[in-house]
């Protein structure tokens, strides 16, 4: 994206923040003319995103507008970056050794198999894995299809050692759950998967607070995981927040020329965190930094899990216990990290508040 572009893409962003609209407009104007002078089909479609995001933040057009997205379109993002085949060998990894093991999924749509699908493959070779029982926390459910039930069945066939059972749970808040539903078992390891969960409950207050005092304190768990995007989206500042996402995401689109189902997925978020506000805003990602401050805060500590790996799209780097995705055209920078905590022995702080 040319440096004449996101000129005109802060000021009208400024224009709209300070109540001119006459200069957004005509700024506006100016980002469409400069759009059609990139060359690359990908910066153009990003620079239409950012663009679309303004014109709807001046326009009101929110919350109605602003939908969830399919399920499918994180999927296949997640599935891009290796970040549910990475969960796996994490997983893998942390249970060696042990017999039982119970994982507590939190999804926010039940959309089947698919996330373990791409799981499975890296559990329960060549180890001590004699049970696995699975239980997925879901917001929003629909009927567990039966090509899924199938596919769990021919993953746990093809490892004979292991017994599975699995469980599907909705809740109407990850922030209430029931955990007596959970069925905890004493000679089980626990491990919670959280996959782009946390960021999206920072927008009611005190949810997470009181999930990661279930998660520590009630159904105290072994490990828990944690995927999020590694970036600063979560100000209130509009125009701090507004910088820093055309950054990040000029970061992600890096792509050639033919549309990623991806981009459906970064669409969304682009227009949730630049037109809305509030609890509308649902969209809160935080760098690894305030992840990592938040849940020490919280009584967390990390998990030390190394592994590493390579793919063409991305590069990896790993420190600190944490895995770093990076990606980026001129300058490779964070985009998602993949973590693992456990329980510290400091007590759990109650805290605060989250940004606007």
């Amino acid at each position: 994206m040319s440096e004449d572009v996101v000129d005109a893409l802060k000021k009208c962003a400024e224009a709209l923040q300070h109540g001119n609209p006459r200069l957004a407009n005509a700024e506006m104007g100016r980002v469409l003319d400069l759009a059609e002078e990139e060359t690359k089909p990908t910066t153009r479609r990003l620079i239409g995103y950012f663009a679309q995001a303004l014109a709807c933040r001046a326009y009101g057009l929110h919350p109605k507008y602003f939908s969830f997205p399919s399920p499918d379109w994180k999927h296949r993002m997640c599935d891009r970056y290796g970040l549910f085949s990475t969960v796996g060998r994490y997983i893998s990894d942390i249970v060696k050794g042990k017999c039982k093991v119970h994982v507590i999924e939190l999804v926010k749509h039940m959309d089947g198999y698919k996330q373990w699908a791409s799981i499975f493959p890296a559990i329960g070779y060549g180890g001590d894995l004699t049970h696995l029982r699975l239980s997925f926390l879901v917001q929003e459910t629909v009927e567990f299809s039966k090509e899924s039930e199938e596919q769990l069945i021919i993953w746990a066939s093809k490892r004979r050692h292991i017994e599975l059972e699995y469980k599907i749970i909705a809740v109407n808040s990850f922030a209430d759950i029931d955990v007596s539903l959970l069925e905890m078992r004493d000679d089980e390891f626990v491990v919670v998967n959280c996959m782009f969960v946390f960021s999206k409950m920072l927008s009611e207050a005190l949810a997470l607070e009181k999930l990661l005092q279930r998660v520590r304190d009630v159904m105290r768990v072994d490990v828990m995981i944690v995927v999020e995007h590694d970036a600063n989206h979560n100000q209130s500042d509009f125009l701090l927040r507004f910088n820093e996402s055309l950054r990040y995401y000029s970061s992600l689109f890096v792509e050639g020329p033919h549309f990623s189902s991806s981009e459906l997925y970064w669409r969304y978020q682009i227009w949730n965190m630049v037109a809305c506000e509030g609890s509308n805003r649902v969209e809160r990602h935080q760098t690894w930094a305030q992840w990592k401050s938040l849940l020490i805060h919280y009584g967390f500590s990390i998990f030390n899990s190394i592994i590493k790996w390579k793919n063409d799209e991305y590069e990896e780097w790993m420190e600190d216990g944490i895995l770093s995705i990076l990606r980026g055209e001129t300058e490779m920078r964070p985009v998602f990290f993949i973590s693992a905590w456990k329980t510290s022995t400091s007590p759990f702080k109650s805290s605060g508040s989250n940004e606007g």
